[in-house]
C-alpha cells in the first residue's frame, strides 16, 4: 500500500509496520495513538508513538525504503501529515516497567501490536497523576465511553503508582460521565 495523504491512521501504522517486518523488526504501538484509534479520532494526534528494541539506525533503513525520512526525533514522510516516533523502551506505564501489550489491531493483512484500551487508559491517567496532565485525564475518559475497561486492573496499577486522590477524582468524573450519558467536552488551557 502507498502512503497518501489521505490513509487512515490505522493504513498509516500497518504500512510502517509492514515495512519494518520485512526487515525483523518488531514494534508496538503506544501513547496518544492509541487514544486516536480507541476514541475513532476524537484525539487526533499527529504522531504515532511505536517502542521498538531495534536501534533508530535499524529502523531508519527500513522506513528509508519506502520514503520515510528521519527529521530530528520523528520520521516523516512527504505523502503524508502523519508521522512517526520511536521513543526509547521498553514500554512503561507509569511506574510499571515493563509491560507487555495486550491488544493488538488488523489491518488488512498486518498486525499492529499495542496498548489494550485498559492499558490505555492507565497510561493516559500516568500522565495525569505524575504531570496533573488534564487532558491525559479527558483522554482516559474519552477511552472509558467507547470501551469495556477492566476497572480492578486498574485499581490494581493506580494504588502502585501511590496517587489515591487523583485516582479517587478519575472515578468521580466516570461516575458523573455514565450518569449523565453526555459526551466529556476536550480540556482547554
Amino acid at each position: 500500500m502507498k502512503i497518501t495523504k489521505m490513509m487512515s491512521r490505522k493504513q498509516f501504522a500497518a504500512v510502517a509496520v509492514r515495512q519494518l517486518e520485512k526487515h525483523g523488526i518488531s514494534c508496538v504501538l503506544v501513547g496518544g495513538a492509541c487514544v486516536s484509534i480507541y476514541t475513532n479520532e476524537r484525539h487526533a494526534s499527529k504522531d504515532l508513538d511505536f517502542i521498538s528494541p531495534y536501534s533508530h539506525e535499524q529502523i531508519a533503513k527500513a522506513l528509508s525504503e519506502i520514503g520515510f525520512e528521519k527529521q530530528g526525533r520523528y520520521f516523516k514522510h512527504p505523502s503524508s501529515k502523519l508521522y512517526l516516533e520511536f521513543p526509547n523502551g521498553p514500554i512503561g506505564i507509569g511506574n510499571k516497567v515493563p509491560v507487555k501489550p495486550e491488544h493488538h489491531l488488523k489491518v488488512g493483512n498486518t498486525i499492529i501490536q499495542m496498548l489494550s484500551p485498559t492499558q490505555c487508559v492507565m497510561d493516559r491517567l500516568a500522565a495525569w497523576f505524575h504531570w496533573n496532565d488534564r487532558r491525559s485525564l479527558i483522554h482516559a475518559l474519552w477511552v472509558c465511553e467507547r470501551h469495556p475497561i477492566n476497572m480492578a486492573k486498574i485499581k490494581r496499577w493506580a494504588i502502585n503508582e501511590n496517587n489515591p486522590e487523583k485516582f479517587a477524582q478519575f472515578l468521580d468524573e466516570l461516575k458523573k460521565l455514565k450518569q449523565s450519558k453526555k459526551e466529556i467536552p476536550a480540556a482547554t488551557d
